[in-house]
């Protein structure tokens, strides 16, 4: 293939399989850590809402208590889910009792990790079609009375139970 710029092809393609090698060296290392940002939303996904008796949301909570006292680069998520085949409880039961004290999730006998994604698939399952129903509102909304003119002002107000965000 000739080139307009005069590239060498040669040099185009060690320099395509090294920046292929550095993103691979660098997925590895993101698949091995996560932050406390991504894992608390993954709280929230599974349906963790609320605030303990500190008004701390219980996202925070949770994903604090694992980094202090297990391994947070496990994932909430695998956490979550062993506590719940461990206890049949629901994730805002299980934050609740992380909260108040009465349950430690880094201490439960482990379950298979196939056992674990498929008692968290439905909970998520029923989340993320929750968050596309939200969201086809709101482009329902958009087609019908078209988009705000001007600039937006955004907030987001943290309440005792939700999130709510305050458009103008």
């Amino acid at each position: 293939m000739n080139s307009k710029l005069n590239l060498n092809w040669n040099l185009v393609d060690e320099a395509r399989k090294s920046a292929k090698k550095i993103a691979a060296d660098a997925q590895v290392f993101v698949d091995a850590h996560s932050t406390v940002t991504v894992e608390r939303t993954i709280c929230r996904l599974l349906g963790i809402d609320g605030i303990d008796e500190f008004e701390v949301p219980l996202p925070n909570v949770v994903v604090d208590f694992i980094k202090e006292n297990g391994n947070i680069s496990l994932g909430v998520a695998k956490y979550l889910g062993n506590a719940m085949l461990e206890t049949g409880l629901k994730p805002q039961e299980i934050a609740e009792r992380i909260a108040r004290k009465e349950l430690d999730v880094t201490k439960m006998k482990w379950h298979d990790d196939f056992e674990i994604k498929l008692a968290l698939k439905e909970i998520a399952e029923a989340n993320v079609e929750r968050i596309r129903s939200n969201r086809a509102k709101r482009e329902e909304y958009l087609n019908v009375y078209g988009d705000k003119k001007g600039p937006y002002i955004y907030v987001i107000v943290a309440t005792g139970n939700i999130y709510e965000d305050v458009t103008q």
